[in-house]
This record gives structure tokens, sequence and C-alpha cells, in this order.
């Protein structure tokens, strides 16, 4: 039996390689190998594929630049005065990698950010007429978060919906494959052994998050909180270390992982040579001196702090997951242990329906103060959050609209002062 997983192409005026890889296809690979499938996977987003013409510059954490191809910007997006581009590996060497391939039996397709369903499209459409016969099994973001639109237009034969690795063996059971394998901890983390190399590695300690955020949503992602044995998390960290020197804690909620503290001194105790990173938001009111002095210890290079927004009738009525106090606190923490404030990165929402242009200024100041990073989260209205409901926004409004540039800076109307405004203060230096 041969199964054919693809990650699609992301369409969108901007792309960067921030640490990404498709986690949860790669944990149905996991499963496919138990299951003795023979796995043929693409990744249209992977900088190192062989098939990729162009060669982009990486920088010392393993990110970087897609390639990228100009393609005409879809009717709604006419108004937004970007070049609309394919970022990944080139669409006619995609189709020749495709011709050259065994039929494959079953084929697992993954998807992203709602709006980037383009890329999902075009890649149905390319192994549908490829190999017509074959079923193709379409997952993700995307398809969990827009499951009726989805159906109704993705072309695929089957939409799954969110995380249950069960869900997914009574699937192929349905479909008429020995789903027999007991499922535990190691044979649901993601298989990266299907890259030949790696610029960085990605960990998660745990999935879901235990926080109720208004903009968020992970919990119809994964409704549950849970976490994976440190023994796991070591295993993997084993193998990465064969391969590259930077590694990404993905988490949603690192910080409230309680095995987190013995994680990182059973990695002090390996003496791993790798560079550590937390790019998701980290929760500020969790950092505290034991944690940040373990972090520093095993060599954190990159710390990305949830600050928001400063106001705090909106932290509270967001989800009150942090307060102003409590990141300042955590800053301060973290520069005690020895992080230098070039290590330091904070995150910020902007665009949320009502939200005052001004909370970001004081916002971005407050880092500015601080002497810490600021970065722009542009809000994406997500289906089946709080904020999205105050949109306007429904089920059939076309996912493009959940683009956060063309949300955040042209909907309804381009605020090109606005933009200015708020892109030189922050790349003021600190």
């Amino acid at each position: 039996m041969r199964a054919l997983l693809v990650n699609p192409w992301v369409y969108d005026f901007k792309a960067f390689d921030f640490w990404n890889k498709p986690v949860g296809l790669l944990t149905v690979a996991n499963i496919m190998k138990e299951l003795r499938f023979e796995i043929d996977f693409i990744d249209c987003m992977d900088r190192l594929n062989p098939h990729y013409k162009t060669k982009t510059k990486t920088d010392i954490f393993g990110r970087g630049k897609y390639h990228h191809e100009v393609v005409e910007k879809p009717e709604i997006f006419k108004m937004v005065p970007r070049r609309y581009k394919r970022y990944g590996i080139p669409r006619d060497c995609f189709i020749q990698v495709i011709k050259k391939m065994p039929k494959p039996d079953i084929i697992f397709i993954t998807s992203s950010m709602t709006y980037w369903y383009l890329g999902v499209f075009e890649v149905i459409k390319i192994l549908r007429a490829e190999f017509p016969k074959t079923k193709i099994i379409l997952g993700g973001i995307y398809a969990t978060i827009c499951e009726k639109h989805a159906k109704k237009y993705s072309g695929a034969d089957i939409v799954f919906t969110g995380p249950s690795e069960e869900h997914f063996i009574n699937l192929l059971a349905d479909l008429g494959y020995p789903a027999t394998t007991e499922l535990n901890a190691a044979r649901t983390t993601p298989d990266f052994s299907l890259y030949d190399k790696l610029h960085y590695g990605i960990i998660l300690t745990s999935r879901g998050c235990p926080f109720n955020c208004t903009y968020c949503a992970i919990k119809v992602l994964c409704p549950n909180f849970s976490i994976f044995a440190n023994d796991v998390v070591i295993k993997q960290l084993d193998r990465f270390a064969q391969k590259t020197k930077n590694i990404a804690f993905f988490d949603d909620a690192l910080l409230y992982n309680k095995k987190f503290p013995s994680l990182l001194q059973k990695i002090v105790q390996h003496n791993y040579k790798l560079n550590f990173h937390a790019s998701n938001g980290l929760h500020c009111r969790y950092i505290t001196e034991e944690i940040a002095h373990l972090m520093y210890k095993v060599n954190f290079k990159t710390m990305y702090l949830s600050l928001e927004t400063t106001n705090p009738e909106v932290q509270k009525r967001t989800g009150g997951k942090v307060n102003t106090d409590e990141f300042i606190n955590a800053v301060k923490v973290l520069k005690q242990a020895g992080f230098s404030a070039d290590t330091i990165h904070t995150y910020i929402l902007f665009g949320m329906p009502g939200q005052e242009h001004e909370e970001i200024i004081d916002s971005i100041k407050l880092c500015h103060k601080l002497k810490v990073h600021a970065h722009l989260c542009e809000f994406s209205p997500i289906p089946h959050t709080k904020e999205y409901e105050k949109t306007g926004f429904d089920e059939k409004t076309d996912p493009l609209y959940h683009n956060n540039l063309f949300y955040t800076w042209h909907f309804p109307q381009s605020k090109p002062r606005l933009y200015r405004k708020i892109k030189n203060l922050l790349s003021q230096r600190i």
C-alpha cells in the first residue's frame, strides 16, 4: 500500500519560513508507517527540496525567505497595492515530481491558514488530473475551521476535521485499510525522517491550550489540552541533534506544561549542542526565575512573549491571559537570568474589531522603553471565535477575507497613513 502526503503552496502577499513545518501531516505519516504504508512525501514549502530552483538565504537560526512566483490577484484583493504570490516549489517542478511517482493508493493533503486555500485547491486539481481514481483526503486548519467551504469547493473526496488520531484510524478502516495499530504517544508525534535535510526541527511538548482567547480558534482545532511524556520529547531531540542545530518549540501553551521544568533539566543533562527557540507567544505569568534560568542554561536563543495589548480592558475582554505588569515582570526576570534585550521579542495584536490605534502605539512604545523587540500580529478574523462574530462575516464569507494583511490594512478601505505611522514606529531602534 502506498500513500502520498502533500503540504501545498502558500498564496499570499507575504510569507516567510518562520520555523514552519506541517506537523499534523508528519504525524499522519508516522501513523501510516505503523500501518505499513509506503510513503511518498512532497512539502511544497521545503526550502531544502532538491527541486527548488532558487536557493534562498537562511539566517543563523534556520529561517529564511521562500522562492515565489507572482500570480494574478483574486478580485477580492484588487484594491491591495501589493503583488500576490505563490510561495514554494515552482509549479512545473511539482508536476514533474508527481509524474515520476508510483500511483498512490490514497492521498493526504494538509492545509494551514484559512485564506491560503488557493494553494490547497491547486494541488488537489493537479493530483486529481494525474491520479483520477485515487481518493484524496484533506485535513488541517482550513479543513477544520472552514469545513463546509472545503467540502463544497476543494475537490477532495473526504474532508477530515480535528486532531483525533482515533477518528483518523476509524476513517482508514471505513475505507478498507487495515487499521489495527495501537496508538501511543511515540506514534502520534511528527515523523521528520521524511526530510533528507533540515534547517531546523519542531518540538511539541503539549497539544491544545487551557485558555479561551476571543481571537483564537485553538478549541476548535484541538479541544483538549494534553501533555507528551518527557521521554518522548527527548527521543525526538536525539534524532534532531543528528540533522540540525536549531529547535523551535511550537506549543500553544508551553509554560503551562507542569513537566516543562523537568524536561529542561533533562535537556541540560543531555548536553545538546542546539539552539532552542520559543516561537509561539509565551504566557508571561508563568515565566518564573526557575524557568528563565533553565531556559537560558539550555541555550534558548529567541524568546517570543505574548503581550497583545497594554489596554487593561481589552486584556480582560479577550481572555485575560496576560496583563501589563506580568509582561513587564517577565521581561525583568528574563534579563536577570541572562537573556539580552536582542533575544526577547513581543507579539502585539493589531486590527481587532473596535481596537483603538493608540493602544497599539502605546504597546510598541512600552516595548521600546523596555528595550525589547515589538512585532505586529495583524489580526485575522477566524470563524468560530468571538472576535469573528463582530466582523459581520459568517460561514458563507469567502475565507480570503480572513487574510490578515488585507483585513488589517485594506478592509473596508486602505489605511496608508496609519500603516506608515506604525511601521515607522516599529522600525525605530530599541
